[in-house]
């Protein structure tokens, strides 16, 4: 027969492992080419990273210009890059754990994206932890 104690360690260090597990995050960056000219059946960048942000275990998405060549932007050039990171919540994927084919499936939607012309991952995906 089990001792209490013992059976209470045993739940207390379940409890620590599942809240450890769910405050893990990945986090990734990729440049992101998108038409935002209007005109031609583009969208305004604010709009495109909405909808990257509706994906499902997308949390946050921030973008930065990236500049190909000198006076690059949104208005000038409807073929505009960001280096978007992107942190990815694994709680829609607690039956399987986040795994590479989760990945490529998001990679895959942020290309489908009305506006999106182009994604290419730039880091390897890491684990953070949210404290």
């Amino acid at each position: 027969m089990m001792k209490k104690s013992h059976l209470i360690q045993i739940i207390k260090e379940e409890i620590q492992h599942v809240l450890r597990e769910e405050s893990n995050l990945y986090t990734l960056e990729g440049l992101l080419k998108t038409n935002t000219d209007t005109k031609q059946s583009g969208r305004p960048q604010k709009d495109i990273l909405s909808d990257i942000r509706a994906i499902e275990g997308i949390t946050i998405v921030s973008s930065k210009d990236y500049t190909l060549q000198s006076d690059i932007s949104p208005i000038k050039n409807p073929n505009y890059y960001s280096l978007i990171t992107i942190k990815i919540d694994p709680d829609p994927f607690k039956k399987t754990g986040f795994t590479e084919d989760n990945l490529k499936d998001i990679m895959d939607k942020i290309r489908q994206v009305k506006g999106v012309k182009g994604f290419e991952r730039k880091t390897d995906v890491e684990k953070i932890t949210v404290t």
